[in-house]
């Protein structure tokens, strides 16, 4: 597993590129591009936005889908055409990138409360969104989140036995906010897993940076390799959460020092 930090932690403080820059100085070994707006969704910002990163490798895209993605499930065909031809520009920008995930949220409600469940619907539009990212050496991580469809491990379950070609983001503070253990999603998303956002929470459930909270990392990451999970373990926070540069250092590098543990191997298996 490699340790990572998302672009939107910058998200109001620095432009996509700037913050790629300010992650490439970090100890990370990885990234996420979180893509802010259509003029971003291009193979020619992503190249600005690639050698912005350095030597740090980005391995997913995620833009903000609220401006198009409920617009894939539309009734309107030239909106579900609109929105298909954004989904496929963050698709080439995200190849420009090197990134083999796209974060999708999916349908979500402008209420941002819970949505009623609808299998069909969601495979109707994931269907040809796989097929598109597999052009692209890409996948789709579908990830839970409270307000949109993905919410509980019962769901992951149903999508991966109704579609082989889904994959799945596991965001572990959206577990936290639907009333689910984390450690729930991680054996319903199983092998299907490619990426991983992690943020703390205290125990009166307000967020902070990974570390500063009660989340146990240790056996969190534990269960994550005990899965075979060896892909990116992706930092996520809201800028709020960044009290200082000092801060953000000291969580990357508990993050780093608790992930060795499970790392090691011990006759082949992990421990």
């Amino acid at each position: 597993m490699r340790i990572g930090l998302s672009t939107s932690g910058f998200y109001g403080r620095f432009e996509t590129e700037e913050a790629a820059e300010y992650i490439a100085a970090l100890p990370v070994d990885c990234a996420e591009a979180f893509l802010q707006t259509p003029s971003e969704y291009t193979p020619e910002f992503a190249a600005v936005a690639r050698r912005c990163f350095g030597a740090v490798a980005c391995t997913s895209v995620h833009p903000m889908g609220i401006q198009f993605e409920n617009s894939m499930m539309s009734l309107s065909k030239r909106q579900r055409q609109d929105a298909f031809d954004l989904f496929c520009r963050v698709l080439d920008a995200g190849k420009a990138l090197g990134a083999g995930t796209y974060v999708y949220h999916g349908r979500s409600s402008a209420q941002l409360s819970p949505l009623p469940w609808d299998l069909q619907k969601n495979l109707d539009v994931l269907g040809p969104m796989c097929e598109l990212a597999a052009q692209r050496e890409m996948v789709i991580g579908w990830e839970n989140v409270c307000w949109c469809q993905l919410t509980t491990p019962g769901r992951v379950r149903e999508a991966a036995a109704a579609l082989e070609a889904v994959r799945f983001t596991l965001d572990i503070k959206q577990a936290m906010r639907a009333g689910c253990d984390p450690f729930d999603f991680i054996a319903a998303m199983g092998g299907r897993l490619v990426n991983v956002h992690i943020c703390d929470w205290r125990e009166d459930g307000g967020l902070c940076l990974p570390g500063e909270g009660c989340v146990d990392f240790g056996s969190l990451f534990a269960a994550l390799a005990q899965t075979g999970y060896d892909g990116p373990v992706i930092i996520e926070p809201y800028l709020r959460l960044i009290k200082s540069e000092d801060a953000l250092l000291a969580s990357i590098r508990s993050m780093r020092a608790l992930l060795e543990p499970s790392e090691k191997h011990e006759g082949g298996e992990r421990t």
